[in-house]
Order: structure tokens, then sequence, then C-alpha cells
């Protein structure tokens, strides 16, 4: 009993929530108690779950339960992309904005920077200097290993392969921990008022990131707009800066107004 306790605390989150999902299409419909013995976790803890589930259409919640809706179908060819293979799309773009988000860097400052392409292309450009950076991504650390002016942390947590980032609880638990006064990040789309990513435990990471940083800017080519990807990060009205290049539509940028930076 005590190891299963053990190995259920050490579970990825997104592992937790695809064995929900498994019970509940296997069920069609399940009690939270229910899930949570299952699971050996607390019943709020599944309670969160079942609500990114209802967001994304996934589950209905119940009183006491949630029934099975369905998994929406997810863009294959955006779920096996790899980093180097996202660092070839839309490189104009995206040095542009990785160049005007690269501006919003003053020297002193502490910068948390997410492991998305664009950031990659902001990060190469930063030119204040000392400053400190902190990071979930392989790639950025590696920029900075040899820059005595930058001070680089880097997030421990379980390796997500295809883009080299780390994810879980170890790196929310050491976000958590942490403040910074600029954060970029970038995500796989934007439709409405929100924001979206391709992964949920990626999800958490992010969202932790935004609650420890002053400031959030997020780094979006125009081809991301009007796209809507697996689960819900953030509202636009919890973003501060967003940008974007030339290709974004008019309806966006009267959208968007003073929050939008377009870059040339």
């Amino acid at each position: 009993m005590f190891r299963r306790a053990l190995e259920c605390r050490s579970m990825l989150i997104v592992e937790r929530q695809q064995k929900i999902l498994h019970i509940l299409r296997d069920r069609k419909a399940a009690q939270l108690e229910e899930l949570a013995s299952a699971l050996n976790v607390s019943v709020s803890t599944v309670r969160r779950d079942i609500e990114s589930f209802e967001a994304q259409g996934i589950a209905k919640r119940t009183h006491g339960g949630a029934i099975y809706m369905g998994t929406p179908a997810l863009p294959t060819k955006v779920q096996g992309h790899t980093l180097n293979e996202r660092m070839d799309e839309q490189v104009q773009q995206k040095i542009a904005i990785g160049k005007a988000a690269a501006a919003l860097v003053e020297p002193l400052m502490t910068v948390l920077l997410d492991g998305g392409s664009t950031v990659v292309y902001a990060a190469r450009q930063i030119t204040a200097r000392p400053i400190q950076v902190v990071t979930n991504s392989l790639a950025i650390a590696h920029l900075f290993y040899d820059d005595e002016q930058v001070e680089t942390l880097l997030i421990g947590g379980n390796l997500y392969p295809r883009i080299g980032v780390t994810i879980g609880p170890l790196a929310t638990g050491c976000l958590a921990d942490l403040h910074a006064d600029l954060l970029l990040f970038s995500l796989a789309g934007i439709l409405g008022d929100s924001a979206y990513n391709i992964n949920m435990a990626m999800v958490d990471v992010e969202q932790t990131m935004m609650r420890q940083a002053t400031r959030c800017a997020l780094l979006m080519d125009s081809g991301k707009f009007d796209r809507k990807s697996l689960a819900r990060v953030c509202g636009l009205d919890e973003v501060d800066q967003i940008i974007s290049d030339s290709g974004i539509s008019q309806t966006w940028r009267d959208q968007l107004g003073d929050q939008l930076i377009v870059t040339p």
C-alpha cells in the first residue's frame, strides 16, 4: 500500500489524467470518489482534472462525478513536430518576433523562458547583460552555458523528448519557489479569448511560469491565430503583451489593441 502511494505521488500529471480518461472511456461515467480511490489521490485533485477535461469538451461534470464526452481529434502533424522542425517554420517571422521580445529584456532582470521555437529565436537575440535566465529548455540553457554575465537556472523534471523541455511535478514545484520579472513564452494556438497548447503537462508548467512572473509576453506568429489545441493555457487578458508578425489579420489587431506588438 505504501509503495503504491509513493508511485502515485511521483506520477506525472499527464499520466494521471490519461488514467482518468481511460477509466471514463471504459465506463462512460464515474464518481469522483471512485476515481480518487483508483489513483490514490484526493477528490479535489480529480475534480480539477475533470474541470480541465470539461473545458476541452472531453468530459462533463455531474453531481459527484463525470461523464465521458469523447476526445477531440488532434492534428497529428503538429503533435509530431520536433523543436528542430519547428525552428525551420516561419523563420523570418520568428526572428522578427524574437527580436521584439528580446528588446523587452533589461539588465539585472530575471527572465523566464519556455521552450517554444520562437522563444529560442528570442533568446538568441537578448543582448541585455547582466541577467538571470530561468528555463525548462535544454536548447535555451545551452545558449547561455558559457556566458559569464548570464546566470542560468535550468529547471529539473521529466524530459519531454520532442521539444527538449522539462515537465511534471519537479518542474512545477521548482518554479513555484521562484520569481521572475518577465516571462517570454509561446503556445500552439489562439482562438477567441484564450490561448492553447498541445500537452497538458506542458500547460501546467506554463501556467506556473505565468503565476511567478510580474510581466508576461506571448510570442505567436500569425499562423497560430484562429487555431485551437488540446488544452487551454490562459485567457488573453492574463497576458501583458502579445507579439506577432505583420501577417496578423486586422480583426485580431482590432481585438487586441495596445496589447499587441506587431513586428515590421
